[in-house]
């Protein structure tokens, strides 16, 4: 058996094998996974650009597929064309227009976020007509039941009528009309409030002797993947919804999507089926970017059938969230009246959260990808960062999201110090025990068993627990995790700045040490495969430095090979968090400091002299005259 206080040539073994193995992963997966990944996107994407995709019929139903014969223009060039028949879209929230051909929503942009830091860079473009490059729309419709046959009487290419200069604000909602076929005739009205959610209401009209009997569809498609689309492991991107007999939530990401084209294409699946295609009352369903959604909500009385599907055509897929509804009877010189809405924006969580509440939408503020742990990231962010974030912003303070981080880590520690506390008497008394510890084993090193027992009974003569030091470590692993995410997938830390050069607190740091942190006029991140692994800022130095003094204050290994492994860690960390979100660098730093003075007092109140102690005792030492 192992003595507690000596480890074995193979346990020193095994450590340094779990850190070269941890370097040659981290490295190896950068070199190796990350790179070539990135070239083969912008691979895939030059060469979407440049093919032209084949000929295609189709109808504009909710299943069928419809594109340009030729390959994708360029979005201003397809606006510019249709102009004249196009409705605009002003509100404070977003810009675009409506075209009247099918009614569809494919030209909008959210003028409160921009695609880059920069506030004068371009506002991020949420749809765009579906012939473009990255097309994007959604469109409803209705189908007409004629015996056994189904017809469309509304779809992607009617072409429907307006009021010349009609213009969609909050205060002023558009009216659509479309003669439908002999008899039957609809009006929309599309309005829209001050933030992301549109509301369309559909009235259709039989003027015949007879009845009809018609149902509503709606349909949310994407050609090809977003332009800034890059793959994150933790980050739900596709297609996304709560539907089907208990409004699960459903998620089907761009890779799964792609392999179910690449099934159907060999053969595995069939060509009429369906990702997911199931039966229900209510819900939502569309499809989601990192931070942006684009969502059909159905009237939540509807008995619908919701499906995903995605295909493929000419260099892109073509990926689609769409329903259709229950079928109602318009009786001879009648009408019946359908609303539902549109959701697309920004995936702000306070406002998802409200339509939830206000409009009973099922889960909706699940459009953000809480994870399967969600009963740590929801509240961590819920209760906690979100609520103090806010309470800094009405107090008029600035950065106050990364203020909101600092705050947590005090919340969080303040929560913890009674377990806290325990462990770090426990982690002081090991550090004082550790010269008798020494004592022992080099008095028993010819045996082994009695070593274990003399350190054993040690332990329980000082009532001492060794295990108790890892409860901190233990114990921040949940919120290490909450916080990851959290920053990750809500938006609300997106292009959002911190004190000095931190702009984004998002994304990482973009400072380097290899280029004196902005000195030297070139890029280490424009270096093949490793540039990304060059990028050291200052605040992973900073977590960096901060780990190896919070190492310096905890018992250090007793074996010497295993204590120069260890005085590795700060370096190999350092690499790991510059790829992490500035956020969370600075949670880490901060957290970090706070628990080394913690640390730092409880050590001293139990009398045990610290590595800080020695440092500063040998750098403060009065010197001797030259009289003495």
């Amino acid at each position: 058996m192992q003595p507690p206080g000596g480890p074995s040539p193979v346990d020193t073994r095994n450590v340094i094998l779990a850190i070269v193995l941890s370097m040659a992963i981290f490295f190896g997966f950068e070199f190796f996974f990350n790179g070539p990944a990135r070239e083969q996107l912008q691979r895939e994407r030059a060469e979407a650009s440049e093919q032209i995709a084949g000929s295609q019929t189709a109808s504009g139903g909710a299943d069928a597929a419809e594109t340009a014969p030729a390959g994708p223009a360029p979005r201003e060039q397809l606006l510019a064309q249709s102009a004249s028949t196009r409705l605009v879209i002003d509100t404070q929230a977003v810009d675009g227009s409506i075209a009247l051909e099918g009614a569809r929503l494919d030209d909008l942009n959210l003028r409160r976020h921009r695609r880059a830091v920069d506030p004068t860079s371009p506002e991020v473009t949420l749809l765009s007509p579906i012939a473009s490059s990255y097309g994007h729309d959604a469109f409803f419709g209705w189908e007409l039941q004629s015996g056994a046959d189904t017809s469309t009487l509304a779809d992607a290419f009617s072409r429907w009528q307006a009021e010349a200069g009609a213009r969609l604000t909050p205060e002023t909602p558009i009216t659509l009309t479309l003669q439908a076929g002999p008899n039957l005739s609809i009006e929309r009205t599309i309005a829209v409030d001050a933030d992301y959610m549109f509301t369309i209401t559909d009235v259709v009209r039989n003027a015949s002797e007879q009845a009809v009997s018609v149902r509503p569809f709606g349909v949310v498609r994407r050609q090809g993947m977003p332009e800034d689309y890059k793959y994150n492991a933790i980050v739900h991107q596709g297609l996304v919804g709560a539907f089907g007999p208990n409004n699960n939530l459903r998620q089907v990401n761009f890779r799964a999507a792609d392999n179910h084209v690449r099934d159907r294409g060999r053969g595995r699946v069939g060509e009429s089926e369906r990702i997911e295609d199931l039966q229900g009352q209510g819900g939502w369903f569309g499809i989601t970017d990192h931070y942006w959604l684009t969502a059909i909500i159905p009237d939540q009385q509807e008995r619908l059938t919701a499906f995903y599907d995605a295909r493929s055509e000419g260099a892109t897929n073509d990926y689609r969230a769409a329903y259709r509804g229950q079928w109602r009877e318009v009786a001879a010189d009648g009408s019946v009246t359908y609303t539902q809405r549109l959701f697309a924006g920004a995936k702000r969580y306070e406002l998802l959260r409200d339509y939830q509440r206000e409009l009973s939408i099922p889960r909706f503020d699940d459009a953000i990808d809480w994870g399967n742990f969600w009963f740590l990231t929801r509240p961590f962010y819920q209760w906690l960062l979100h609520p103090l974030a806010i309470l800094f912003g009405g107090w008029g303070i600035a950065f106050n999201f990364g203020l909101a981080i600092l705050a947590s880590t005090i919340v969080i520690k303040l929560l913890l110090f009674p377990l806290v506390y325990q462990s770090f008497k426990a982690m002081a008394k090991m550090r004082g025990l550790a010269p008798k510890m020494k004592e022992l084993q080099e008095r028993y090193a010819a045996d082994k068993q009695r070593q274990q027992q003399e350190i054993l009974k040690l332990y329980q003569t000082e009532k001492v627990n060794p295990v108790a030091g890892c409860v901190p470590i233990l114990l921040q692993i949940p919120v290490f995790y909450a916080l990851y995410k959290t920053l990750t997938v809500t938006i609300g830390m997106r292009h959002e700045p911190f004190v000095g050069w931190i702009n984004d607190l998002s994304a990482r740091d973009p400072t380097s040490i290899f280029n004196l942190f902005g000195l030297l006029p070139f890029d280490p991140g424009a270096i093949p495969l490793i540039g990304p692994m060059l990028l050291i800022g200052i605040w992973p130095i900073l977590y960096g430095i901060s780990m190896w003094a919070l190492q310096a204050l905890s018992p250090p290994p007793t074996d010497q090979i295993q204590a120069q492994i260890f005085k590795l860690l700060p370096i190999l960390f350092t690499f790991m968090f510059a790829a992490f979100p500035a956020g969370l660098v600075i949670y880490w730093t901060w957290s970090n400091t706070l628990s080394m003075l913690q640390q730092y007092v409880i050590m001293r109140r139990q009398g045990v002299e610290t590595e800080l102690d020695k440092f500063l005792a040998k750098r403060l030492a009065r010197q001797p005259t030259a009289a003495e």
